[in-house]
C-alpha cells in the first residue's frame, strides 16, 4: 500500500517540476545546472529528474538512474511517505542519515535545493511571515519620518585617532593589518 502511495506522489512531483520548468518562471530560474537527481525508497520504488540547465527543463522518469549527480534512499516507503509529507522533512531526513535508514550519495545542497524546488508545488509546513500581527506603529504611514534621521553617516578615516590607546594596543596585536602597512614584525 506505501509503495503505491509513494509512486503517485512522486509521479505527481516529478510532473509538477516538468511541467513548471516550461511555463513557471520561478522554477526555470532555479534550473542552473545540468544533473540527475533520485529518490527511491526500499528495491521497489524509485523516479529520477534531469535538470537541463542549458535549456532549463526538467524531464522525470520511473526507476533508478543509470547515474544520478544526487541519491537519496529510503529504507522503506513508509519512511520516504511519512519524512515527504512532513511540515518538517529536512529534520526528518537527517535524523534518517543520523540513524542509517536513509542514505544521500551526492551533495546536500543538491538535495536542499530539490526540496526547495518540490515545495512551490505542495505547500507543507509554516506559511512564510511572522506568526503574529505586527504592531501598528510598523504598518501605519508616519510622515513626519523620512528614515534618514536614523541614519549616521561618518566622514571615512583614513587611520585611527592617536588618542585612541587601546584601539592601538589591539591593533598591535593584528599581524596581518602590520605587515600590510610596512611596520617591523619582530623576530619569528
Amino acid at each position: 500500500m506505501s509503495n503505491a502511495a509513494l509512486r503517485m506522489l512522486l509521479w505527481f512531483l516529478g510532473q509538477s517540476v516538468a511541467v513548471g520548468s516550461r511555463w513557471m518562471p520561478s522554477v526555470r530560474s532555479q534550473i542552473t545546472r545540468t544533473l540527475t537527481f533520485e529518490l527511491s525508497a526500499g528495491d521497489r520504488v524509485a523516479r529520477h529528474w534531469a535538470f537541463n540547465g542549458s535549456l532549463r527543463r526538467a524531464t522525470t522518469r520511473s526507476g533508478s538512474a543509470p547515474a544520478a549527480d544526487c541519491r537519496l534512499h529510503f529504507a522503506s516507503s513508509s519512511q520516504a511517505l511519512a519524512a515527504l509529507n512532513s511540515p518538517r522533512a529536512v529534520d526528518k531526513i537527517i535524523l534518517g542519515l543520523q540513524h542509517g535508514t536513509v542514505e544521500l550519495q551526492g551533495s546536500a545542497f543538491v538535495l536542499l535545493w530539490f526540496y526547495g524546488l518540490t515545495r512551490k508545488f505542495v505547500k507543507l509546513g509554516r506559511e512564510d511571515g511572522p506568526r503574529h500581527r505586527i504592531p501598528d506603529a510598523y504598518t501605519a504611514h508616519d510622515p513626519d519620518a523620512c528614515g534618514a534621521e536614523t541614519v549616521l553617516i561618518e566622514p571615512a578615516v583614513v587611520g585611527l585617532d592617536p588618542a585612541w590607546t587601546a584601539a592601538w594596543q589591539a591593533r598591535s596585536t593584528l599581524p596581518l593589518v602590520r605587515a600590510c602597512t610596512g611596520e617591523y614584525m619582530g623576530e619569528p
